[in-house]
């Protein structure tokens, strides 16, 4: 322990820029960045992080100007980058909120929206439902540990102070939004096809039988179809988590390797 703080005393400013950098990941992420964990969690979580990191990989080293400009100009290129990688986690897991909203639309919930605690926004009911489904996966499965993980190899390919924002960054940035609606739609498909088809039935029966009110009756029945397709769907959704984790972790390194020079 001795041997630990003495290391952290002796490169308190190379601490402090490793330190920016988790908080900028922790505060932007949705499994660590919520409004509902107190902001000391998440400064004393990176702090400790932060000394962690330091006390293992300790040959990294830091160049800067020779005056205060110089190094809060390098804080807040740390902080930038973490809040970038963090930015990349959620992008990614609001891939389910888009999904939710399509459902809704489809099964008639659009009109009830619930506060989520965690971005203080509306957001629908079904997408709240699965993205609590699975940042319930996501700490199962150890994924904050692997996001950590993420970070820690941050380090290896881009030190302190060496990163470049290029075109590569913002390419990435555009594939991962087109990539998150792409993935939304298909997990919203299913319900679209069963609507699609529900419409037509009630079509072709309001041709045959035109005294029958199909509001009254398609209504209902929209609203069970759906409810139906929701828990198959919910049941298939630990697949579904896998696919969009292999995704966020792919991405993520995506972005790290385009912050290099």
């Amino acid at each position: 322990m001795d041997f630990l703080m003495s290391n952290v005393f002796l490169k308190v400013d190379i601490l402090l820029l490793v330190f920016v950098r988790f908080l900028g990941l922790f505060v932007t992420s949705p499994v660590f960045g919520g409004r509902n964990v107190p902001n000391y969690s998440k400064i004393g979580f990176s702090l400790i992080i932060s000394t962690l990191l330091l006390s293992v990989k300790q040959n990294i080293t830091v160049s800067y100007d020779n005056h205060v400009i110089g190094y809060a100009l390098l804080i807040m290129k740390e902080l930038i980058i973490g809040m970038l990688l963090g930015f990349v986690v959620y992008l990614i897991l609001s891939v389910f909120y888009l999904a939710g909203q399509l459902i809704d639309y489809q099964i008639g919930f659009t009109m009830v929206s619930v506060m989520d605690p965690l971005s203080q926004i509306q957001v629908p009911v079904t997408g709240n439902f699965y993205y609590l489904l699975v940042l319930i996966l996501f700490l199962i499965t150890n994924g904050h540990h692997k996001l950590i993980q993420a970070l820690f190899y941050s380090y290896d390919v881009l030190p302190i102070g060496e990163a470049v924002f290029t075109n590569q960054l913002t390419g990435s940035y555009i594939h991962i939004v087109a990539n998150s609606f792409v993935i939304a739609f298909k997990i919203a498909s299913p319900f679209i096809t069963v609507v699609l088809i529900l419409d037509v039935a009630l079509a072709v029966l309001a041709r045959t039988v035109p005294q029958l009110n199909m509001f009254v009756v398609g209504l209902p029945l929209r609203l069970l179809l759906g409810l139906a397709c929701l828990f198959i769907v919910a049941s298939l959704l630990s697949s579904i988590f896998s696919y969009v984790s292999n995704e966020l972790f792919s991405e993520l390194f995506k972005v790290i390797k385009g912050l290099i020079p």
